[in-house]
């Protein structure tokens, strides 16, 4: 039969009281093993092994064990497990089925989730986690629209969620009145289900630049076909007919790559559509100059 150690071994060397108790060890046989060295106190409800390396993941963990068998990592906490750039183990946020006096005492964030679905409680690197979906809806609650599109692009870049995902989510909890879904929703609708996120810093970089010109005009990595021939441009503005074409120092400079793009833009003109090139230099240290420029070509002065 598994021992302390053995669950310890998954959890990164830690066990809660509660499972203690559910393994048998009563509390006399927990305060000897404490007084020895055995274990160690990490909180009033959570031991550790000795020796046991600590690690952020195991912070985390410790304060998820302390809060209940029933919590997880949710909201910002969830989206630092779940890899996404910008974001940190702490502060801890954590989200349990139902409140108590005991959370309130606590020096880390519980939320309530009443009801939350099992299929959006996963184990990742042995940490209670909410899904990646439900931590979209959680960081819709506690930070900007968009900070929160850069999240959703940056779980999509991964393969983690899904605009299908999204929707689902949506069609679930929207009945429920949840806090954060509105936001949650118009940006999953200003994707669609086959959005392609940005790939690349010089792509969002842009994306935040025209945000103010309307989000929904700009539809990314669009494959335009014509006579012979097709191309996939970079950004396309459907109702001016407007393709912006993101150039790199790096890979556009060579004599080869620029009568390559020459030739490029050409048949796009041909094919009827106005093109604007930006250079990557210019996003970072000429902004301005780009949202004019591809203000102009959009809403062309009558």
């Amino acid at each position: 039969m598994p021992d302390h150690t053995d669950l310890a071994a998954t959890q990164h060397g830690l066990v809660s009281r509660a499972q203690l108790r559910e393994l048998g060890v009563d509390r006399w046989k927990v305060r000897r093993w404490l007084d020895s060295g055995r274990l160690q106190s990490v909180h009033p409800n959570v031991c550790a092994v000795a020796g046991a390396p600590v690690t952020e993941h195991r912070e985390v963990l410790a304060k998820i064990l302390e809060t209940g068998l029933d919590a997880c990592a949710s909201h910002t906490t969830a989206a630092w497990l779940w890899g996404l750039s910008g974001y940190t183990s702490e502060p801890v946020h954590i989200v349990v089925n139902r409140q108590s006096r005991h959370h309130e005492r606590l020096a880390w964030t519980v939320h309530q989730f009443t009801g939350l679905p099992a299929h959006h409680r996963r184990i990742l690197e042995g940490v209670p986690v909410t899904s990646p979906a439900l931590t979209m809806l959680h960081l819709a609650q506690v930070v900007s629209r968009s900070r929160l599109g850069r999240a959703i692009d940056n779980a999509w870049n991964l393969r983690i969620v899904s605009g299908q995902d999204l929707f689902e989510l949506d069609a679930k909890l929207a009945i429920q009145g949840r806090n954060g879904i509105v936001a949650l929703r118009e940006a999953a609708q200003a994707r669609g289900p086959e959005w392609v996120p940005p790939q690349s810093n010089i792509e969002s970089r842009f994306m935040n630049l025209v945000d103010p010109l309307g989000h929904n005009g700009f539809a990314r990595q669009v494959r335009i076909e014509s006579t012979g021939w097709a191309a996939r441009v970079d950004f396309l503005h459907r109702a001016s007919r407007t393709i912006v074409e993101i150039q790199s120092e790096r890979y556009h400079t060579a004599l080869t790559d620029r009568e390559a793009d020459r030739v490029r833009r050409a048949r796009l003109e041909q094919a009827g559509y106005r093109v604007v090139e930006v250079w990557d230099n210019e996003l970072f240290h000429r902004p301005d100059e780009v949202v004019d420029r591809v203000l102009s070509t959009v809403y062309p002065a009558a």
